[in-house]
């Protein structure tokens, strides 16, 4: 060998042990406190102040829309169905709707992550109001005791405002945490009530990890709005959370999945296998290491924090395998889950439409209109996905071969017109 020639020596990759498919427990509690603003009709964004009551003390359990500074908020009755769930957000966009019309104001409903705000309108509201109405997030990723994130920005003077979409996951079993459910009828409940229990409140550097992968990767793909970038600067970027009395909120989403019934279908049921696949992880059978061995946490952080979608959708297909092998064809599982063998052309499909066209490609309506009206005329995720995104990608494909044949055709066309002028 030549002292100029080097050697490049190749790591063959690990095969990695298929998975099993998770048992499926209707187990995870799922709500949320997504926000929101008003615009009036000159397009300008007002303090929610001005049309809503102030949040009470504390979250009585009621479905309501609340004041929560600039931005207005919504609390639904979580359940651990996400059809019922969505009921909840429809009970609480008609209630505003009707507010709205009670007042006699034509203010429009803004679903989007980041807003301007003029100085005269920050000025004529409360103090309150004014400042930042979120409480610090923990954040997973941060070094030393403190991990609390920082805000850098003084809400006094700072134009914008951003709307986050956070996750609550909590403990749909937690009644049966107790000792005297550990019987032959209600073993696998009390099982999963305790490992349940420890993911969401004990596990915080797993769980929200995990999150990350499976919701925060993913959602890059469909939540293409330039906002985010400078909206994650101050909130909602990747690894934030908070363990609660319930058990976690995950706070890294925007509040783009408030657009629709089949976004909000998708978020929730990909948070909740997240869930799964941590409470269901054993040495024989290790969703979580799976996870953390195939995308590099780093690139995950990158991809949510920038909001960049080539490498969101690099990580994606870095952990297709794994969420089919949990979700796998055939298995009581499958249909419970967003992500499996039936829908993964559809959602390649989905996300490369949203990247190219946006959001309204396949949501046109705004929220209230849609929430107020027949928002599940088209179902959940699973049922959208196999109707109209079937539907659409099937004319994709037909107009995809036209344009072939079309090329073809003139190609050959060019080909005999050479030849006849030789």
């Amino acid at each position: 060998m030549n002292a100029t020639e080097k050697t490049v020596t190749t790591e063959t990759p690990v095969e990695r042990k298929k998975l099993k498919p998770l048992r499926f427990f209707q187990s995870i509690n799922l709500g949320c406190d997504p926000e929101f603003f008003f615009e009036n009709p000159a397009g300008e964004i007002v303090g929610s102040e001005k049309i809503l009551a102030k949040k009470a003390g504390h979250y009585n359990g009621d479905s309501e829309c609340v004041v929560d500074g600039v931005q207005a908020e919504i609390n639904p009755t979580p359940s651990n169905c996400r059809e019922s769930l969505a009921n909840q957000i429809c009970y609480c966009f008609r209630n505003l709707k009707a507010t709205l019309e009670q007042k006699g104001l034509k203010f429009a409903v803004r679903v989007d992550p980041l807003v301007d705000i003029t100085q005269a309108e920050l000025d004529s509201l409360s103090a309150d109001s004014r400042v930042f109405g979120c409480a610090p997030s923990v954040n997973v990723y941060t070094e030393g005791e403190d991990k609390t994130s920082k805000i850098k920005v003084d809400a006094a003077t700072y134009l914008k405002r951003s709307a986050g979409g956070h996750l609550h996951l909590g403990n749909y079993y937690q009644s049966f945490l107790s000792q005297q459910y550990d019987t032959y009828e209600y073993r696998d409940t009390h099982n999963c009530a305790k490992r349940t229990e420890k993911a969401l409140k004990e596990m915080a550097d797993v769980m929200v990890p995990i999150l990350d992968i499976v919701v925060g990767n993913t959602c890059v793909l469909m939540d293409r709005c330039e906002g985010n970038k400078e909206r994650r600067a101050n909130y909602g970027r990747v690894g934030e959370y908070r363990i609660k009395k319930y058990g976690l909120e995950y706070r890294s989403l925007s509040n783009f999945w408030l657009r629709s019934y089949p976004l909000m279908s998708f978020v929730f049921g990909m948070a909740r296998i997240a869930v799964h696949l941590v409470e269901q992880s054993t040495p024989e059978n290790d969703y979580v290491k799976a996870l953390f061995d195939a995308v590099p946490r780093m690139d995950i952080v990158k991809a949510v924090n920038e909001n960049d979608y080539d490498l969101a959708l690099q990580n994606f297909k870095k952990i297709e395998q794994i969420l089919l092998e949990a979700a796998a064809s055939g298995s009581d599982t499958d249909r419970y889950y967003p992500i499996k063998a039936a829908t993964i052309k559809l959602f390649y499909h989905f996300v490369k439409r949203i990247n190219r066209k946006g959001l309204q490609y396949w949501f046109p309506q705004d929220a209230l209109t849609h929430w107020t009206g027949s928002y599940n005329e088209k179902g959940g995720w699973e049922t959208f996905a196999n109707s109209v995104v079937y539907d659409d990608m099937i004319k994709h494909q037909a107009w995809l071969r036209k344009r072939k044949a079309q090329k073809l055709a003139e190609a050959q066309a060019a080909d005999a017109l050479l030849l006849a002028n030789q």
